[in-house]
């Protein structure tokens, strides 16, 4: 197993991976797990270790490679700019997600990351505008979501094309970039609708929830 571990700050980026070590490198892995954790500075987590369990975090210390001073090339720290950063490996102006919200100068509109008319969710509305404190998520003109607007391959992307179509990629998050960002093109992604109580999906991934994710909406796991 591969464990991608991102903490993204303004001025430092931690990764954690764990058994990628040099006597592995040549070893194919059967699972790569991304985690992106917003606004957790790396420093944080040795500062506050004293409090932690043998699992989690600290496994990750024990066992895996710790950088405890990466950087990243861009000064907006916005999530999908730091997500779709870390989950392609190129610069913002490259990847083209350079905002959570942007001016599109040919509609005249403001335009949100990961909105696309052309792909509404599966059985689901959008936002809920009266409960979402996410103003860019609330700025969105449509409630139609795909990666269109990401213009590099993601790690999720390159495994896929790699390893071929039985290849499992999901991305999920609470909020619909996370999830888009690291799932690419390639993959499935799912983020929870507050408007519905449930995870969703838009059309570009499916036309329809697996099973899994249908138990799980339906396990009353989310009060109504």
């Amino acid at each position: 197993m591969t464990l991608l571990t991102s903490f993204k700050t303004p001025c430092l980026s931690l990764a954690l991976m764990l058994g990628f070590g040099v006597a592995q490198a040549q070893e194919t892995p059967r699972l790569v797990l991304q985690i992106t954790v917003d606004q957790l500075r790396g420093d944080l987590i040795t500062r506050f270790g004293a409090g932690m369990g043998a699992a989690g975090f600290q496994k990750l210390l024990d066992s895996g490679v710790h950088y405890t001073n990466a950087h990243h090339r861009h000064a907006n720290t916005e999530t999908v700019v730091g997500h779709a950063t870390l989950s392609t490996g190129a610069d913002p102006a490259v990847h083209g997600m350079v905002a959570n919200l942007w001016f599109d100068c040919e509609t005249g509109q403001q335009f949100y990351n990961v909105q696309d008319p052309d792909f509404p969710l599966i059985g689901a509305q959008g936002v809920d505008q009266n409960a979402e404190i996410d103003p860019t998520q609330r700025a969105a003109t449509t409630d139609g979501r795909s990666p269109r607007s990401i213009l590099s391959s993601t790690i999720a992307d390159e495994i896929k094309m790699h390893f071929g179509p039985q290849t499992k990629v999901f991305g999920v998050s609470v909020k619909d970039r996370g999830a888009i960002a690291m799932a690419g093109h390639a993959g499935q992604a799912y983020w929870f609708s507050k408007s519905e109580g449930r995870f969703v999906t838009s059309s570009f991934y499916r036309q329809d929830y697996p099973d899994w994710v249908s138990e799980w909406n339906d396990s009353g796991k989310v009060a109504a």
